[in-house]
């Protein structure tokens, strides 16, 4: 843990912690193959020289915390793709290039943070059943994230398999463990209702657990909305902030809502607060780049997230280790 004690000590003596980039985008955008369901996940396991390059250039421009690529890697998300067997696999494979991506800096402090979300999930809806009509059917993705109660008798009814994804995300933080893991840090958190799974695993695993919150657009009202969803507002989200967190990021967000949604972040907490957007759009299972927007246009935004008191900092989808760099150069 002592190179989560230098993340730590930084971070409480208002220093800026770098975190690193996209790996999904990233893995993509030099030649790896996204699984329809799975996304990025397999990438673990199909391309490793590939995703451990990445890592490598990572902690090459500056980042000091690196993110495991098991984002979509939870058993739920697998099950349905062609890698369903080789859940274990895939995430001791991704543990395996993001260590052997920090041994080759010896001289440097890097975390290793395990990524997990339920952002791309499967069965917790009614009637997801059919993998090729999960994977051919966004409206189906779009239905879970609208999921607005979480209930006894939701569980009974089989609409939301709490159990069965708690389990999962217990056998990844069990991974994250074996090869010892610095922190956890939560992903797309973007509904309590459906995340509950994922926040509880996290919370009782005993590791230090940063909390990432996604927004969504303003609606005509003027409201900031929760991550794709209409029905939920993103101030209904921040239900799931709580003082067992490191710290809380509003991360694979809009640049354009950022600013608002850490506003509102602020209002129900007071401790260590980061942000990593993304820029572009996803079309399953591709990322639609957005090469108008630089490095340099990024890192002027950053500063007005900074004078907000952000002090993690850091990318998501659609930008690489540029952007890492430029934020490292600007902000060290």
């Amino acid at each position: 843990m002592e190179n989560y004690k230098y993340i730590q000590d930084k971070l409480n003596n208002g220093k800026i912690v770098i975190l690193d980039g996209a790996n999904g985008s990233e893995l993509e955008k030099r030649g790896a193959k996204m699984d329809r369901a799975g996304w990025c996940g397999p990438a673990s396991i199909t391309h490793p020289k590939i995703l451990e390059d990445i890592h490598k250039d990572y902690i090459k421009a500056g980042a000091e915390v690196i993110t495991t690529n098991t984002f979509s890697s939870a058993r739920h998300v697998l099950e349905y793709s062609t890698f369903k067997d080789q859940t274990v696999a895939i995430n001791e494979k991704a543990m395996e290039c993001a260590i052997s991506a920090r041994n080759h800096f010896p001289d440097k402090k890097v975390a290793i943070a395990g990524s997990i979300s339920l952002s791309l999930v499967a069965d917790i809806v009614d009637g997801i059943n059919d993998p090729a009509e999960f994977r051919d059917n966004m409206k189906l993705a779009q239905k879970t994230r609208e999921v607005t109660e979480f209930t006894e008798e939701s569980i009974r009814e089989g609409s939301f398999n709490y159990n069965k994804i708690l389990k999962n995300f217990n056998e990844q933080i069990s991974i994250f463990k074996k090869y010892n893991i610095d922190l956890i840090i939560l992903e797309m958190i973007i509904n309590p209702s459906i995340c509950k799974p994922a926040i509880d695993a996290a919370l009782a695993s005993g590791m230090p657990v940063w909390l990432g919150l996604s927004c969504g657009e303003e609606s005509e009202a003027g409201d900031l909305l929760a991550f794709e969803n209409s029905k939920m507002k993103f101030s209904e989200t921040l239900t799931m902030i709580n003082n067992d967190f490191d710290a809380v990021l509003l991360m694979h967000s809009e640049t354009k809502n950022i600013t608002k949604g850490l506003q509102e972040i602020k209002s129900e907490w007071n401790g260590h607060l980061g942000t990593y957007p993304h820029k572009g759009t996803y079309v399953r299972p591709n990322w639609n780049f957005d090469k108008n927007y630089t490095p340099e246009m990024y890192s002027e935004n950053m500063q007005d997230w900074v004078n907000q008191g952000v002090r993690i900092i850091g990318s998501c989808c659609g930008m690489g280790p540029e952007y890492t760099y430029e934020l490292k150069r600007s902000f060290s």
